[in-house]
């Protein structure tokens, strides 16, 4: 897969340079100045500081004339990571005779010495002495030497020179406290030129380093090949990292080429994760690839492959990846959500979502789920740490934390594996919560998103039949007194035990917390224990009602205390206290009950 995702990068890298990769990159934070190396002497520039800005996701930057440049040779010098410098005391953090790169801090404190920087530039006149104890890496810089010819010694001494001349004036004007970093480019008066030399010495860096440990390097007749350094480890320290089943232990191994485009993508992933966009789509038709934020809508793909990224401590990381096919978030049909819970219009109204209307865009879907369900707390926390979570609600934590990976399969890969079941799951256990924290309005909204979702993905009829169950009561309710009924199922007597429990708890002027009076009704086994439950707060209440024979309370409560159900269905008895009440609508006829 990540072979297919390399091809149409190389496609891609062929068309439009290494700009794809350079555009997306963010120089650290610092201080950058350019030396402009010209015949009748050099010139050093106004410094450049750029800042990343976290919270808009934006570079500031206080000269941005030169940042393009700035933004490529800073890409072009960087090491790979800190255990592969050239500089053996980790001051120095670039990569070639070209840049100096240091912390502000090895400045002021001393430790940028005289001795370091010649060191530096000793080991770039002749790289040989950083590998001599290293045969296999040296054996690399040879084939890098062949390909890129050998070091510019009169340019490594002129840049050297100058910087040990003009130590004050390098760092003039700089802010040398701040706690980042200060970064030096020598540059020619051509610019294309200048990038041509940068990319050569970048080169002779890369080749004897791109590879994850050069012990795992073995030559065949076409040239050496070893194990890739992005997105792996082989610790040795962590054997079961190896693999023990075959002769070579190593998952794969690339040649220098296909080494070094490897190490250009992962770049590149890199700039995309650093501007947040996790979400990596590879279209094999068009030759493409696309990224996206968590809040991106993505394009629809025929075919090609998914990767997740994320930002790991030596650059991005491919934490999932998977085969696309007819990847599309427009809908067919549509989803229609329908107020089954029967919310009246004047609140519906004032609020912004519309029923009744086909939803074909799957991202106005992610935005009911995340805005009814889970209160705009999931699209921030989907692929966030548990324990960096900012959310106090345990069942809101939880039903993140349980339903996160299926939705993001739903949304970002088109996959529906579970997502029934753990909708069915998870809405429930909200609307439940949203009940107990006295939420009535969410806990309606809720259920009609879940009924709406449930007749959608999987064809039950829940919401229509919960409608059913409704004008069935509601009928009860309302006959004559000298006419005898029952309910007609278990459905409508949990569906009732709700609209009691309501109907009771309203007639309340305490300040009563619904959870300690109605969980135990949504947690009861049996009708005995409901029964108790329901007299207990009628002789509370009693004092409150109208009695009226034959009235709509005394055929709700009576009949739920006669009726003997054969199974409590919960769901039912929590739509029933959370729909409107029954006890209250408007009747066609002259007759007032309760």
């Amino acid at each position: 897969m990540l072979q297919e995702a390399m091809e149409v990068f190389q496609i891609m890298l062929q068309e439009k340079g290494e700009r794809i990769i350079t555009d997306a990159y963010i120089p650290k934070d610092g201080t950058y100045r350019l030396i402009v190396m010209k015949d009748d002497g050099w010139v050093i520039k106004d410094p450049v500081d750029i800042i990343f800005n976290k919270k808009t996701n934006t570079v500031d930057i206080s000269n941005d004339m030169d940042y393009l440049l700035i933004q490529e040779l800073d890409y072009k010098s960087k090491l790979l990571e800190m255990n592969k410098p050239i500089d053996p005391k980790k001051v120095i953090h670039s990569n070639n005779y070209l840049s100096l790169a240091v912390k502000k801090e090895s400045v002021t404190s001393g430790k940028l010495s005289e001795e370091i920087i010649q060191q530096y530039y000793e080991i770039l006149r002749n790289p040989n002495k950083k590998y001599e104890k290293k045969p296999q890496a040296r054996a690399l810089y040879h084939v890098a030497e062949e390909r890129l010819g050998q070091p510019d010694i009169e340019a490594i001494d002129k840049i050297e020179k100058f910087i040990l001349a003009n130590k004050q004036d390098i760092w003039k004007d700089i802010n040398l406290e701040k706690k980042n970093y200060v970064k030096l480019f020598f540059v020619y008066q051509e610019e294309e030129k200048t990038k041509e030399i940068y990319k050569i010495e970048s080169e002779r860096y890369l080749i004897p380093n791109i590879y994850n440990n050069n012990n795992f390097n073995m030559e065949f007749e076409k040239g050496i090949v070893g194990l890739p350094n992005d997105n792996m480890g082989m610790n040795s320290k962590k054997p079961y990292l190896e693999n023990k089943t075959r002769k070579v232990k190593v998952p794969y191994l690339l040649d220098q080429e296909s080494a070094l485009l490897q190490s250009k993508f992962f770049d590149y992933l890199f700039g995309q994760v650093s501007k947040k966009r996790f979400h990596i789509y590879v279209d094999n038709i068009d030759k493409k690839i696309c990224s996206y934020t968590n809040k991106d809508k993505p394009e629809d793909i025929v075919s090609g492959y998914y990767l997740r990224c994320r930002m790991g401590k030596a650059g991005a990381e491919i934490c999932e990846a998977d085969v696309i096919t007819h990847y599309k978030t427009k809908l067919e049909p549509g989803l229609v959500l329908k107020n089954y819970i029967e919310i009246p219009e004047e609140r519906i109204e004032k609020s912004k979502i519309h029923y009744d209307e086909a939803i074909e865009d799957q991202w106005v879907i992610m935005d009911l789920i995340n805005g009814i369900f889970f209160e705009g707390k999931l699209k921030n926390n989907f692929f966030t740490d548990a324990k960096d979570m900012n959310i106090y609600d345990d069942c809101l934590k939880q039903s993140i934390l349980k339903s996160r990976n299926i939705l993001a399969n739903w949304f970002w890969r088109g996959e529906q594996n579970q997502l029934v079941k753990i909708l069915d799951n998870v809405s429930l256990a909200l609307i439940k919560n949203s009940i107990l924290n006295d939420e009535t309005f969410d806990a309606q909204r809720k259920f009609n998103l879940r009924w709406s979702l449930l007749e959608y993905l999987d064809d039950q009829e829940v919401g229509v039949h919960m409608s059913e169950i409704r004008n069935q009561l509601r009928e009860h309710i309302n006959v004559a007194k000298d006419v005898e009924w029952d309910f007609i199922s278990d459905e409508e007597y949990s569906y009732a035990v709700g609209q009691a429990v309501s109907y009771l708890l309203h007639l309340s002027k305490a300040n009563n917390k619904t959870e300690s009076y109605v969980n135990p009704f949504f947690n009861a086994k049996n009708s005995k224990v409901i029964k108790q439950r329901l007299l207990r707060m009628y002789k509370k209440y009693n004092y409150q009602i109208i009695h009226i024979n034959g009235g709509r309370n005394a055929q709700l409560l009576s009949h739920v205390m006669e009726y003997e159900p054969k199974e409590i269905k919960h769901e039912l008895i929590m739509a029933g206290f959370t729909a409107p009440s029954l006890m209250y609508e408007k009747k066609t006829d002259d007759e007032d009950n309760e």
